[in-house]
């Protein structure tokens, strides 16, 4: 049954038509996803189902009673509230009754034989735990935890707080009043890989409905059952999660064109037959032309599917650059007495594609300054090459003069003729009067695209990227990521877009509690191994070593792990196949979908390998 319905909705601004004739449905339980550009007009439908904005025509029926919890994107007026307090909002219908029950028990010691009182209190004492009252710190503290919530962060005033921090605790917040729909714009935008994970847990076993704008497609896929797109003021549904709707998107791409083209051809078809019928000149030939002309007019007409522009970066021809990138041996760094990384050793090699993940104020930033000689390590050795030439995108895009325009701007840059910036402006989808846009006016993505224009004019062959996704929607995202498989120079970024970390990582380097780790795989391959680590300790913490007498049994102990270690390896070679196919077939997704059952069998395998060969190690 649907607890929202929106029906044939509209609704302009400014004489700009942002919704038209809108509907879908939100049923019980559901969880959904709604996607689409940047300034498309999801925030508008979210604030008309909040009963936050009115609709110019058309009807929106919410079940009466329903409680909606809703994440926005902007929070004021929290005076000097904690953020504590401001999460424990959330508990104010139980904590509303736990004060009534206080105030009775005050009266019950003064009248202990008042019957009123005691059946009173009796039906508030069900209602608390009903509420589930008596677990609210325990609540408190899962949320907390799991989203990744500082302790300073909680305790500091909300007023205080970072625009990513107050999301946080928003999140917090909303997630806590346990309403019955949950309308979450940008959940993820703000958490890192640990709490995303814990977030899509906690999305697929929340017993109420939700309704979540995203750009995370990897979290689009582990919790939506349903995708509504909004593109061009009108929405499209489709059943299952971000691939499923990908698959469902080109077939029906595929099927407008074909309907398209047929309806052309029979145009055509009877615009040319009325044509000779009316040079036949006879009555009856003129008679026939004017009926199919009628019934050329009767026709359902279908508009011609429009492709969306697509992202052309050139990439100039990147120099040759030496075998090794980076030589990294043993750095450390602290900052204000607090040691953010030790002991980090690597070697990045021409070709590499780096994925830099961990916890927000982690370091990851710290070490990219340190490798390229913006900032200096306290100790340890960084070997750069001269011949290594890279282009840097950092996270939050700034330029020294923002009142320039876009042409402006790269005219002087890159000392180009008007025409010339307006060609390359072009490739980078700056069109039309675009160009004439004030720098400091564009918006976090489009900053993003010009930062790259200008670096990529110059033959790099080392890109480094912090956060690139961050403040782009999905289209625009996968655009940047065509342009970026053209790029065959090395590439390390910085990433909590765990779909473009598994395109394009095939090494991962966590910093995680100080400590540096280095994982031979993509994202998925990454999970696998922590998986692995978490099982291997809870064993090596369990098991207790017991002599070993019997030669003949060693013997044939050592052969069972020299059994498995080469099982393993056989394995680990067919894994890294599959993944490598799978970066050859993104578009594919029949074969895709075939590569990812066979990665997760071959996943599951190695598992059941690893514990045996913990077993004999053990032993």
């Amino acid at each position: 049954m649907a607890i929202i319905t929106l029906n044939n909705v509209n609704k302009s601004y400014g004489g700009f038509d942002v919704l038209k004739d809108i509907s879908f449905e939100i049923h019980a339980n559901e969880k959904v996803a709604l996607i689409g550009k940047n300034g498309s007009g999801k925030t508008t439908i979210f604030n008309i189902i909040a009963d936050n904005m009115d609709y110019d025509s058309g009807s929106v029926y919410v079940e009466k009673g329903l409680r909606i919890g809703y994440l926005r994107q902007i929070y004021s007026d929290f005076g000097s509230k904690t953020s504590k307090t401001v999460i424990e909002e959330a508990f104010e219908h139980i904590k509303k009754v736990e004060h009534e029950m206080h105030e009775l028990r005050k009266l019950m010691t003064i009248q202990p034989d008042n019957e009123e009182h005691i059946r009173n209190y009796s039906i508030l004492n069900d209602r608390f735990e009903f509420y589930e009252g008596y677990s609210m710190n325990e609540k408190f503290n899962k949320v907390t935890k799991g989203l990744g919530i500082p302790d300073a962060v909680i305790e500091n005033q909300a007023a205080k707080l970072s625009g990513g921090e107050l999301t946080m605790i928003m999140l917090a917040k909303v997630l806590l009043m346990n309403p019955d729909i949950l309308l979450l714009d940008e959940p993820t935008n703000h958490l890192d890989a640990n709490a995303c994970e814990w977030l899509e847990k906690y999305i697929i076993e929340y017993k109420g409905a939700v309704l979540y704008i995203s750009h995370d497609r990897y979290f689009i896929d582990n919790t939506a059952m349903k995708v509504i797109e909004l593109y061009d003021g009108k929405v499209e549904s489709y059943k299952g999660n971000y691939s499923a709707y990908q698959v469902q998107k080109i077939e029906a791409e595929e099927r407008d064109l074909k309907l398209y083209e047929r309806q052309e051809r029979e145009i055509s078809r009877l615009r040319q037959t009325a044509l000779k019928m009316r040079n036949y000149g006879t009555e009856i030939a003129i008679k026939r032309a004017k009926n199919l002309e009628r019934r050329m007019e009767r026709l359902d007409i279908y508009d011609k599917p429009v492709t969306e522009k697509e992202l052309r970066l050139a990439f100039l021809e990147e120099e040759k650059v030496a075998k090794e990138i980076f030589f990294v041996k043993s750095i450390e760094k602290s900052f204000e007495n607090r040691v953010l990384f030790s002991d980090v050793s690597f070697i990045m090699r021409s070709g590499d594609k780096v994925a830099l993940i961990g916890p927000n104020g982690a370091g990851k930033s710290t070490l990219i300054k340190i490798v390229t000689g913006q900032i200096e390590a306290d100790s340890g050795i960084v070997k750069r090459p001269k011949s290594v030439k890279y282009a840097y995108l950092e996270q939050h895009v700034t330029f020294p003069n923002e009142d320039e325009t876009v042409l402006e701007l790269v005219c002087e840059q890159l000392s180009m003729t008007l025409q010339s910036a307006r060609n390359i402006l072009g490739k980078f989808l700056f069109s039309d009067d675009d160009v004439y846009k004030k720098v400091g006016s564009l918006s976090g993505g489009e900053k993003s695209r010009l930062r790259l224009l200008l670096e990529m004019q110059d033959g790099v062959n080392l890109l480094i990227l912090d956060e690139p996704t961050n403040h782009l929607d999905i289209p625009a995202r996968e655009e940047l990521e065509d342009a970026l498989m053209m790029f065959s120079g090395s590439m390390i970024f910085i990433s909590h877009d765990r779909h473009f970390i598994n395109k394009f990582a095939k090494r991962i380097f966590e910093i995680e509690n100080g400590m540096f780790n280095v994982y031979e795989g993509d994202y998925d391959y990454y999970l696998a191994k922590k998986e692995a680590l978490v099982q291997q300790d809870k064993i090596s913490r369990t098991f207790v070593k017991k002599p070993f007498d019997d030669k003949k049994e060693k013997r044939k102990t050592d052969l069972k792990k020299r059994t498995c270690e080469q099982q393993i390896k056989t394995l680990e070679n067919e894994l890294n196949e599959v993944i490598s196919q799978m970066n050859n077939n993104s578009s594919d997704y029949e074969k895709l979908m075939e590569l990812t059952e066979q990665k997760k069998q071959l996943n599951s395998k190695l598992d059941e390998l690893y514990g045996i060969w913990l077993e004999t190690e053990s032993d």
